[in-house]
């Protein structure tokens, strides 16, 4: 079959911005490597400079359970092999990730940002576990494409609440799997909370007071509430590990540390994107040759977006923006090789409006702001669409304005591409404004 190179479209030749130093330094990777000829070598070579996220996900092709090296004593190996099977006999596809979660690491010390990237690197739908260590373990589970079947949110927030500190790892995990094999994660968080609440008060029914008399049931109502508040708060706090006071120096630390983790990571994607782009052939007798090469287009145009906002970013913000334009450009070009063998292409990417570094596996939703009657349809991950569901505040990503941090859609859109475009949430042409120089840092 012949084919032929397809040629960067004219469109993108008008562009008066040149291309940014990234992309070139990609051109030069793509030319030493048609050069070399050990295979091995260049084989070695990226294993060295895989990502985290691929290496674990590399694991778990080839195992269910991953346990890092540094946490093995959490989970030893022969526990680890005893979860294996019991994955294996429910029959369903279960993923247990074992990790040193801190902040400042490549998923900022935060479950569902492991969970989430992991996923988007296996690229296998099912339930996800992973485990904060501590004097007490909290499980967290998360369903990718799973629907209600497996309930590991609520398996793993039941094996949670319920959990005694002499209780293993290994036990808990074991656990969350049983209540996401027979699909009761539902029925036993709903017990776990109605312990919980029975555990505020006495055997009579009523909340007692200092001196042992009882109290009227509508005041001992209000008491329980008011406990109950306290309660969930303490669990809230003691989740997120909130200090009372913190630590202003190490908080900035961690935010410097994570900032550098994030641009390493879009450099090496954006060399990486740039390989795959090289090396896409067009062929001429290809079934849908013309859809194909709009597809190939638009993966160019939104490769080249982002190496213009690598270049230019100054935060979190515009890293998180280059991320999601080498998300569009990677899903343009798996449409443009899905079309070029009459295939229908798989289905974009859509990120969390509220931080696109959440994980991507979204659902639309439409949300209000607290106080606020207009509503706006975006699209959000599990957590973010759970706290806008239960009146909450999202957990959004923040931007340094004026002094203070905001949410970064909170800036005004004149300042901010991303603000204006919800990272494509809101608009369709964010790959257009940013290579027309609308970069803006709110």
């Amino acid at each position: 079959m012949p084919t032929r190179p397809l040629a960067r479209p004219a469109s993108a030749r008008r562009i008066r911005h040149p291309w940014p130093l990234s992309f070139l330094r990609g051109v030069c990777v793509l030319a030493a490597m048609a050069g070399a000829s050990a295979a091995p070598a260049a084989s070695a070579a990226t294993a060295d400079t895989a990502s985290p996220a691929e290496r674990i996900a590399e694991e778990l092709r080839e195992s269910p359970v991953y346990v890092d090296p540094a946490v093995t004593s959490a989970l030893p190996e022969d526990a680890q092999a005893e979860l294996t099977e019991q994955i294996e006999q429910t029959g369903k596809p279960v993923y247990v990730v074992v990790v040193p979660l801190v902040a400042g690491d490549p998923w900022n010390g935060e479950p569902d940002q492991l969970l989430g990237t992991v996923h988007d690197r296996v690229g296998e739908d099912g339930s996800y576990l992973t485990a904060e260590l501590g004097s007490t373990p909290w499980i967290t589970g998360i369903d990718f494409g799973t629907g209600r079947e497996h309930q590991a949110h609520e398996a793993a927030m039941a094996v949670s609440l319920d959990a005694d500190r002499a209780v293993p790892l290994s036990a808990l995990f074991s656990d969350t799997v049983e209540l996401i094999g027979t699909g009761t994660g539902d029925a036993a968080y709903e017990r776990a909370s109605e312990a919980l609440d029975e555990g505020l008060w006495n055997d009579s029914g009523e909340s007692a007071a200092p001196d042992g008399t009882g109290v009227a049931p509508w005041l001992a109502a209000g008491a329980a509430v008011l406990v109950a508040a306290a309660a969930v708060g303490g669990l809230l706090l003691y989740r997120r590990r909130t200090p009372a006071v913190p630590r202003l120096v190490a908080f900035d630390n961690a935010d410097d540390a994570r900032l550098a983790r994030l641009r390493a990571e879009v450099e090496r994607e954006l060399v990486e994107v740039a390989e795959r782009l090289g090396a896409f052939t067009l062929a001429e007798d290809a079934p849908q040759a013309a859809e194909a090469a709009e597809q190939y287009r638009a993966a160019l145009d939104a490769q080249h977006a982002a190496g213009k906002a690598l270049d230019a970013a100054q935060g979190m913000a515009d890293l998180a923006g280059a991320r999601v334009l080498l998300h569009m450009s990677e899903d343009a070009l798996r449409a443009a090789e899905a079309r070029q063998r009459g295939r229908r292409p798989p289905a974009a990417r859509r990120h969390c409006y509220f931080d696109p570094l959440h994980p991507t596996a979204t659902q639309p939703l439409n949300w209000r702001a607290l106080g606020s009657p207009r509503k706006v349809r975006v699209h959000a991950c599990a957590d973010c669409a759970a706290a806008v569901r239960g009146h909450r505040a999202p957990v959004a990503l923040s931007v340094a304005r004026e002094g203070e941090r905001v949410a970064y859609f909170e800036v005004p859109a004149p300042e901010s591409v991303w603000s204006a475009t919800g990272y494509g949430n809101l608009a369709d042409d964010l790959v257009q404004r940013v290579l027309r120089g609308d970069l803006r840092h709110g």
